[in-house]
């Protein structure tokens, strides 16, 4: 398997995103920017957001939503030795358009102030869902949990899951009926079942495990229905079976420290992988398309 290095320099990259012109969108968590990535690795500044933009997912207006934790990111990293003081400020979702116009357009549910939203995935209904953790149940290593979110093709904001320990990594399976979800205190994956849009099973089942080694961080989805998932801290790729999470194989990266994947590439067999501790993307040759998005659908 073939694992190339796209680009460098990145200041905590995650949320990696293609857009309909076909190159690569990763956010810079410290860098509180977006930044567009050529297939020839030739990176610019697409968007300066402020705070602390970590998950990105484009609509299907070419719209990038953005997951913006309010300015929280690790300070011992080599990555982040550039960034200023981290702001722990208002967490937000965000909405950038083609021209990279950053608009604000989510600050609480019910009253009820975001923490610190981390990753976003569209549904077939047309809305989203999205992941706010309490960040101190990371970086503190306590038991917190924090809830998973929907906005409705209308726009309504409602939370639809809670007590998950740090909800990171979020996706809809391909045929649609289910929600997965990194819970990444735990090292699982749980699944809810989609009942209706934004209505979610009381219950989650376990849906694979990468163990306590590894931060299950970001995920996609292949289009044979393997899950790919980014094991922050460490240098591994675990993929599993997006069914049952049965482990089928475990990926060496070049370094440690990946935080989410996604696919693109003229024949949309290329997964990209943000890589955190040094500021890396790579690019990888994959043997089966990745799933097709709902945005694209």
């Amino acid at each position: 398997m073939q694992i190339d290095r796209l680009a460098s320099g990145l200041m905590f990259p995650e949320g990696p995103a293609v857009g309909p012109d076909g190159d690569l969108y990763v956010t810079e968590i410290a860098g509180q920017r977006i930044s567009k990535i050529s297939d020839s690795g030739v990176v610019t500044t697409f968007a300066e957001t402020g705070g602390g933009p970590n998950g990105a997912a484009f609509d299907s207006a070419g719209n990038l939503l953005i997951c913006n934790n309010g300015g929280r990111w690790p300070t011992d990293m080599p990555s982040t030795k550039r960034a200023g003081p981290v702001e722990n400020g208002a967490g937000r979702i965000q909405m950038i358009n083609a021209k990279g116009t950053v608009r604000d357009f989510l600050f609480e549910i019910d009253g009820v102030p975001l923490n610190a939203p981390n990753d976003i995935c569209f549904d077939g209904y047309g809305g989203f869902y999205f992941t706010d953790p309490i960040w101190s149940g990371l970086v503190g290593g306590e038991r917190d949990s924090g809830p998973v979110c929907y906005v409705d093709i209308n726009g309504t904001a409602s939370r639809v899951a809670g007590g998950i320990g740090f909800p990171n990594g979020l996706g809809v399976r391909d045929d649609g009926r289910v929600l997965v979800v990194c819970e990444s205190l735990t090292g699982t994956l749980l699944s809810f079942q989609i009942e209706a849009p934004g209505v979610l099973s009381s219950t989650s089942k376990a849906n694979g495990m990468i163990g306590r080694r590894s931060v299950p961080d970001g995920f996609c989805f292949d289009a044979s229905g393997r899950i790919i998932v980014a094991g922050h801290g460490s240098n591994n790729l675990f993929v599993l079976d997006g069914r049952d999470g049965r482990p089928i194989e475990v990926i060496d990266l070049p370094e440690p420290g990946a935080t989410n994947c996604c696919f693109g590439g003229t024949d949309f067999k290329t997964l990209y992988v943000t890589s955190s501790d040094y500021g890396r993307v790579y690019a990888i040759d994959w043997p089966v398309e990745g799933m097709q998005l709902f945005h694209n659908r």
